[in-house]
């Protein structure tokens, strides 16, 4: 895979390259691998954005952001819902992610140096959900910044597009 070739010439992909990609993801078997590689690809998916700046596996007084994105340059749409950075957390397995991995991943982007007003939690098997705290009402719960979660069905449509754009924008409303 060239994920790890990433660099800011990787602009203006077409969706038929991240459907492309996306399914040779999916045919890794090894997690650890593919859940490297997963980093690159959302990183690769933000990189689509105008005017914005992806780092990967960027270290952190409280551990590693698996992807960090600064929008200092980016539009104002950009800029506006997100802050200056935004710093995603990606998993990549089968089984839903739980309380205590959201809560690691809020304590990291809350002790970054960029201001960031939303982080996303990418978890490719979903969230655990229960009546009282499972991982969805976690995330709907943190603030400071906001959380959002986001899961398969997010990122099979981020690719379809060839660009997070339509879900960043669409967690406005």
């Amino acid at each position: 895979m060239e994920f790890e070739t990433f660099v800011d010439s990787a602009r203006d992909l077409r969706p038929d390259y991240f459907q492309e990609k996306f399914s040779e993801l999916e045919s890794i078997d090894d997690s650890a691998t593919r859940g490297r590689y997963f980093d690159y690809f959302v990183g690769l998916l933000f990189n689509q954005l105008p005017d914005v700046d992806v780092v990967i596996g960027r270290e952190v007084a409280t551990g590693e952001i698996d992807v960090f994105v600064a929008c200092l340059d980016a539009p104002d749409w950009v800029h506006r819902l997100v802050g200056e950075a935004t710093l995603l957390e990606n998993k990549w397995r089968e089984s839903p992610t739980g309380t205590d991995d959201i809560s690691v991943f809020h304590d990291k982007v809350s002790m970054a140096t960029a201001s960031c007003k939303v982080c996303y939690f990418v978890s490719m098997g979903g969230f655990t959900s229960e009546r009282n705290m499972g991982a969805e009402q976690l995330i709907q719960s943190k603030t400071d910044p906001k959380m959002v979660g986001w899961d398969r069905e997010d990122v099979e449509e981020m690719v379809r597009e060839g660009s997070p754009e339509g879900l960043l924008r669409s967690h406005v409303m």
